[in-house]
């Protein structure tokens, strides 16, 4: 396992005869010669302004109105059981690495690679997969790799099915505890396809972990699990 980024007309001009920058003005025109104004795209304004049909936003609207949204923050978790996901189809968007999880506070540790033979067992590999919603929300979803003796269980083997299955499709996941695995469910409409963010693989690991990075033994996290203040 590597912790490695496998990463990331001038409208100005004037055109047209330049004379007729200097023609006299047209004489205004009469009141019956006005046309009736249109509204964009050549269609009839409506006869109320407040008509909703004419304010009603489109299932697109944040790319009429100009709306970006900005990474701050990435979460590393799991795909809730209600939320529609996909994961990123480039191999180069993943990473098989090793990660501490504190239980208490419920957070998620990248750890340094010369700090995994001291940390034992303490430590889980893992697959970073990244994922979206249908929300664009976009976060890490960590699925558990076989430890040290090679054994792996059906928890984990349906969670590295269903994220290959995410890869081309709308899916959503849910626990099956009597079965001891993850049941998937493919979305039935034709939902549109995912935005993904405009960042390399690299900038996410950042976003997600620049303050859980486990850099040496003296870590708080590290501390607390060996009883230290």
């Amino acid at each position: 396992m590597d912790l490695t980024n496998h990463n990331d007309h001038d409208p100005f001009t004037l055109h047209g005869d330049a004379a007729a920058l200097n023609a006299a003005p047209s004489e205004p025109a009469t009141p019956a010669e006005n046309p009736q104004p249109r509204a964009p795209g050549g269609a009839s304004p409506p006869a109320d302004p407040f008509d909703p049909a004419s304010l009603r936003l489109a299932a697109d609207y944040t790319s009429q109105i100009g709306v970006k949204k900005v990474l701050t923050a990435v979460p590393c978790r799991k795909p809730n059981r209600h939320e529609f996901f996909r994961i990123h189809p480039d191999p180069q968007w993943r990473l098989e690495t090793a990660i501490f999880e504190d239980k208490v506070q419920g957070e998620t540790y990248l750890v340094d690679r010369n700090l995994w033979s001291e940390l034992g067992t303490e430590i889980r590999p893992v697959c970073l997969f990244v994922a979206v919603n249908r929300q664009r929300d976009v976060f890490f979803w960590p699925v558990k790799l076989p430890g040290p003796d090679g054994r792996s269980n059906s928890w984990n083997e349906s969670a590295v099915a269903a994220a290959k299955l995410a890869e081309t499709q709308w899916i959503r996941l849910a626990a099956n505890m009597r079965a001891g695995m993850y049941d998937v469910f493919a979305a039935q409409g034709e939902l549109s396809e995912p935005e993904w963010p405009d960042t390399s693989f690299l900038e996410l690991l950042r976003l997600c972990f620049r303050d859980r990075f486990i850099r040496d033994m003296d870590h708080p996290v590290l501390r607390s699990l060996r009883g230290e203040e």
